[in-house]
């Protein structure tokens, strides 16, 4: 049981966008329940793990791992620790709350289906404890975001949304590489085999100073527009006086967190020399 809740957690709002999905665009009386029962679900489940949390263990809980692709040493590696535990619970409680709070002026569907898919995207990223499982969550919720402030926001919603898209693909782009050279370092400096999991490489972190100090760069550049911090924080303005209700609280209360959260967890305790 303690192994299913991350999967839980993270499926559960994918499976009410799937439903969504597949439900008929003119049953538009379902799209809210369903919503509101997906991310509610997520939200019970969440508060399960909060009392099921041994407070007094250090490392991780709740841990998933399961190959994904061998070859590449990237896995499916889930595991909640004292840091991702409470930006966990936020995630799942404030995307009911959002989603109760606020109705989409027009199409409907669509508008719960990117909510659910921006609810699990979200929880992956906190819960992620491989580099490349990191960065395709950190990746998925970009584009529900973008859509959200695109097709519901309010006037120039069309230059919000690109621009929102466009400053945080630039910064991923620079996390990708970074991500990718500090599995490469690593590898050749222990002679290991490739490996992507953030547990392995914080536990016996190899790369030189010099190197990790410019993977540290990239990363930071990546956290820092999503954080977002001075001068690389010009779009969140725009994005937060166009975006629709919902989609406004959930970038100050969850998406904002992320680049802090990277900077914890990628960087501080996997580079703390840089």
């Amino acid at each position: 049981l303690m192994t299913a809740v991350i999967p839980v957690m993270i499926l559960l709002p994918f499976l009410g966008a799937l439903v969504i999905g597949l439900t008929p665009a003119r049953r538009v009386e379902v799209f809210r329940p369903i919503a509101v029962l997906a991310s509610g679900g997520t939200a019970a489940v969440a508060a399960y793990v909060l009392t099921q949390f041994e407070s007094g263990e250090a490392g991780y809980q709740f841990v998933v791992d399961r190959t994904w692709i061998a070859d590449l040493g990237i896995s499916m590696h889930f595991g909640i620790d004292g840091i991702s535990l409470f930006l966990v619970l936020m995630t799942a409680g404030i995307f009911p709350i959002a989603i109760l709070g606020a109705k989409p002026h027009h199409d409907p569907k669509p508008y719960y289906a990117w909510l659910l898919i921006l609810q699990a995207g979200s929880i992956g990223v906190f819960c992620a404890l491989d580099l490349v499982m990191f960065f395709v969550f950190f990746e998925i919720v970009l584009v529900p975001m973008y859509f959200l402030i695109g097709m519901w926001g309010h006037g120039r919603r069309t230059y919000a949304a690109t621009k929102f898209f466009l400053y945080t693909m630039a910064g991923s782009a620079l996390m990708l590489v970074g991500i990718f050279a500090l599995a490469l370092l690593q590898s050749n400096a222990t002679g290991d085999p490739l490996t992507f999991d953030i547990v392995t490489i914080t536990d016996n972190l190899a790369v030189s100073t010099t190197a990790g100090r410019w993977i540290f760069v990239a990363l930071a550049i990546a956290f820092a527009v999503k954080v977002p911090l001075f001068p690389l924080h010009t779009w969140l303005p725009d994005a937060h006086t166009e975006a629709p209700t919902a989609g406004s609280v959930i970038l100050a209360a969850v998406m904002i967190k992320l680049g802090t959260y990277g900077f914890l967890r990628l960087g501080i305790e996997m580079l703390p020399e840089a």
